[in-house]
């Protein structure tokens, strides 16, 4: 018998462990769920949602999860579906047909009584819902991935024993075009799953309350600009009335364990309401020297917490507890064609890019912190999210960084076009409106809204649909009707624009370029100057070395689609720019300078013109979701590359550059503090290493402010190219901006009068030919290595020991000699440049877990690297990677 009991309480704690995540006072249904195919399974919904029937051969999962992505953790496909083409045999009808969902749970025995809601965030796209035997809702009314539904199912619950739950999912439909699912889209940037992410692709729970239930709660925050000395605090939250009486209950609330408030509230019979706690009348709402949350490098993301419950009859039956940020998020604009965001009473410049999941929408937290992480190194301070909205920890993670996110609807298919939409996409697009406000409106982290992206809504009824239901929920921050510069009839003017270019241009388009197209002025939402090319140890994981060439049909799949579909404008401009390549290796070596200085370049210069008209930019994008060749700072294994440098150096907080256009050099202050005492050096060399200029003066420079040094100069005796090193030291003489610039005599030029919406053609191309023939040098290497219980840090000493400039120095970290690379990983600095004599100190940093089990390598390279001559410590050696 004592067995028998064992057995019982291990079954019961088993269902109880799978069921038990909790989120605000919910139970998450994450763990130990079941999927298979109707064309499968054939018996219906009341069967299947019983704890007698028994699934045999389905697919273990759990939640998040699409059809795909489930097959794929079962190990239904033996092959990696990223290479080659491999995506393209992942079809068949069985997608086109519903797939079973279910999961077995039992309610904790604290919820006898109550009232139970099954909660379903991220259905793509419509579904059945069975629940012990019953359908109690159908795909007519559970429609659309990006709506909340809360499902009163107290009747059907099984307060003792195990429920069943059974959700007959079937994948959107044209997604893509005029007319179809308002599901998740993609558009020419990536190619479709054969599911279209059909599945569950965000939470399940289960809620319980005595009754009412209070949810979504909101903190707004005003203060006395510019003084931040007193914060007044709303408090809003939902209250919902389950039962079918009259129910008067307590509202009692808690902000951090010291400020109380409360008050008495009446519902009618199944009413929701609005529950508000206004700072005039509750005085305690207003916080004298308040925590407040700033993104990153304003100050401390510091997070405040609130907790709502409801008292009836002496007893709390409800209650939420949610962190939030005390800040004020306005925005203006400075002219009709450019807005400034402004953070509590502070302008700032906002330097980010595009984020995009997984093409799958697998969701993995520990991925999402290590993007985070690399998002912040590279001195970014935004990511927008075009319409792939994240789940919870995504945004948790963002409030604790202090990282902005710029969101909303997406472009291109259905959408795009409301003027397509029947009543119930009507009725799908505001309900999801809706739930998205409820769900994202308390997140320190958002910093906008957008209702559309790459137009505003074409019939002007939506908008103004949007506009009411965001109103009636109070959301607290700037709302854009798009992501470009067209102008609203409702909303008007946008201030930002989405004008490209998503192609290669040189580095002298983004200043040449003042009022047209994607020059740095206004806030360019999505911009980039083309393919990035990742490192060869990636596209070894993704493409055959066989198939290895831009010409080849498997590099072109791994592009985009359209126009986008090859890189043959980056290719041409690399062959013209830095000479034809021998091999791929050698393309693959120079893409990395192509990569490096145009991405640099965009982000100077918007750094350069802030608040002067450009208030803002986002590169498109951050990452892919999948293994490509275009539009990403680092790649799908986390690999850094030029691009991902060129953006680091070009955002450092205080930062030395150089204008392309003016020929100055400038210091970039990202910071509130100004500096005193700088000083700052140019050096100009000759590639033999021959010094032909030097300059240098004290600066200083204001808060989050530029200042204007001086120009170099025409200079005589110049090499076809030619080396421009930038110093910065603060007023203790500790290096705080080194910047290297290659230049040529021979300048880039813009066609501007064949320009289209995706890039503006040259006309001519500067000459860095002479790159592939500097001198050798030689470079000596070593390194200390710290390492604690969780992290190492490998400190990496470099030395030019030769005559000669040493050029595009890569330094790779690697988990044993001849293994792959350690990923991720974080260099202070990467592709350097080094005059002769000139020792640079480099960190380099990742977590044990990732470093495999050997001893690590260092491993360093450098385009005109004397290997016989160069020495290197223990565990560190050398590499020519462009042969």
């Amino acid at each position: 018998m004592g067995k028998l009991v064992a057995i019982i309480l291990l079954i019961f704690l088993s269902l109880r462990l799978d069921a038990q995540q909790n989120k605000n006072g919910n139970t998450v249904l994450k763990n130990g769920w079941e999927m298979q195919s109707s064309m499968t399974v054939t018996v219906p919904g009341s069967e299947i949602s019983t704890p007698t029937y028994k699934p045999a051969g389905w697919y273990n999962i759990s939640l998040p999860s699409t059809i795909i992505a489930g097959l794929l953790k079962n190990k239904h496909y033996d092959f990696d579906p990223f290479y080659g083409k491999n995506l393209e045999r992942i079809a068949g009808p069985e997608f086109d047909s519903p797939w079973w969902f279910r999961k077995e749970f039992v309610l904790s025995p604290a919820d006898k009584g109550k009232n139970i809601t099954l909660i379903l965030h991220g259905i793509n796209y419509r579904a059945n819902v069975w629940l012990n035997g019953e359908l109690i809702a159908d795909s007519n009314h559970i429609i659309g991935p990006f709506r909340i539904f809360d499902l009163d199912v107290s009747a059907k619950i099984k307060y003792t024993g195990t429920n069943v739950l059974a959700l007959q999912v079937v994948r959107p439909f044209n997604p893509n075009k005029r007319g179809g699912d308002l599901a998740i889209d993609y558009a020419d940037w990536i190619h479709y799953p054969s599911d279209y992410n059909g599945g569950i692709v965000n939470d399940v729970e289960i809620g319980s309350c005595d009754k009412v239930a209070v949810r979504y709660p909101l903190v707004t925050t005003t203060f006395d600009l510019p003084s931040l000395a007193t914060a007044h605090l709303q408090v809003d939250a939902e209250l919902i009335n389950y039962s079918d009486k009259s129910e008067s209950a307590l509202i009692k609330g808690k902000i951090n364990d010291d400020i109380i408030f409360q008050q008495e509230v009446h519902l009618q019979p199944g009413e929701a309401k609005d529950v508000n706690f206004d700072p005039r009348d509750y005085p305690q709402l207003n916080i004298k020297n308040p925590r407040i949350w700033w993104p990153w490098q304003y100050g401390q993301p510091q997070l405040n917490r609130i907790t709502l419950e409801v008292v009836r009859n002496g007893k709390t039956g409800s209650g939420v507890t949610e962190n939030f940020g005390i800040r004020q998020i306005t925005s203006e604009l400075i002219d009709s064609m450019s807005r400034k965001f402004i953070v509590n009473g502070k302008p700032i410049l906002l330097r980010g890019a595009a984020w995009a999941p997984d093409i799958f929408q697998r969701r993995s937290g520990e991925r999402q912190e290590q993007e985070i992480r690399l998002v912040r190194d590279m001195h970014m301070n935004i990511v927008r999210s075009e319409g792939k909205l994240e789940d919870e920890h995504f945004y948790q993670l963002c409030d604790k960084y202090g990282l902005l996110v710029m969101t909303g609807w997406m472009c291109c298919g259905a959408w795009q076009y409301p003027d397509k939409w029947d009543s119930v996409k009507r009725n799908v697009a505001v309900e999801s409106d809706r739930s998205v406000m409820y769900w994202l409106r308390n997140k320190a982290c958002i910093l906008t809204w957008l209702n559309g992206s790459d137009m505003p809504p074409r019939d002007t009824a939506v908008e103004r649909d949007y506009l009411n239901v965001e109103k009636d929920l109070k959301f607290p921050d700037p709302i854009l009707a798009t992501a470009t510069s067209e102008v609203s009839k409702v909303s008007g003017r946008s201030g930002v624009k989405m004008d490209g270019p998503y192609e290669w241009v040189p580095p002298v388009y983004w200043e040449a370029d003042s009022s047209r197209y994607g020059g740095a002025w206004s806030f360019a939402t999505e911009i980039s100057p083309g393919p990035s090319i990742p490192p060869m140890e990636s596209l070894l994981k993704f493409i055959p070395e066989d198939s290895l060439s831009t010409t080849n049909s498997l590099w072109q799949y791994h592009c985009g689609t359209m126009q986008f579909g090859n890189t043959n404008i980056f290719n041409q401009a690399l062959s013209e720019r830095y000479g034809p390549s021998s091999t791929i290796r050698d393309f693959v070596a120079k893409a990395q300078a192509q990569n490096y200085e145009g991405h640099r370049a965009m982000m100077e210069s918007y750094g350069l013109n802030k608040y002067n008209r450009a208030t803002g930019v986002v590169q498109w994008m951050l990452s892919n979701p999948w293994p490509s060749l275009i539009w990403h700072t680092y790649d799908y294994y986390l690999y850094p590359a030029g691009t991902y440098f060129g953006m680091k150096k070009s955002m450092e907080t205080l930062h030395v550059q150089y204008s392309y256009k003016s020929r100055e050099v400038i210091i970039n202050n990202s910071l509130l503090q100004a500096y005193n005492n700088l000083s700052v050096k140019a050096t100009v060399y000759n590639g033999d290493g021959s010094l032909k200029y030097e300059h240098s003066i004290s600066a200083s420079v204001g808060a989050d402010n530029i200042k204007r040094c001086f120009a170099i100069p025409d200079i005589e005796g110049l090499d076809s190219v030619y080396f421009l090193r930038l110093e910065m030291k603060d007023a203790s003489a500790k290096t705080v901006s080194l910047n290297w610039y290659w230049l040529s005599k021979a300048a880039d030029s813009l066609n501007w009068k064949k320009s289209t919406w995706f890039y503006t053609p040259q006309s001519a191309f500067t000459d860095y030919q002479g790159l592939q023939n500097l001198p050798l040098t030689p470079l000596k290497v070593g390194y200390t290595t710290e390492k604690n219980a969780t992290e190492t840090i490998q400190h990496i000493r470099m030395t030019n020991t030769g005559k000669a400039i040493a050029f595009f120095v890569h330094v790779r970290a690697l988990k044993k000699k001849g293994a792959d690379d350690i990923l991720p990983v974080i260099f202070t600095d990467n592709y350097l440049l080094m005059a002769p004599g000139e020792t640079r100190n480099i960190d380099c940093s990742y977590l044990n877990k990732d470093a495999g089990e050997g001893v690590p390598y260092i491993m360093t390279s450098a385009w005109n690297l004397d290997l016989h001559g160069s020495k290197a410590e223990q565990n560190a050696g050398f590499t020519n990677e462009m042969k």
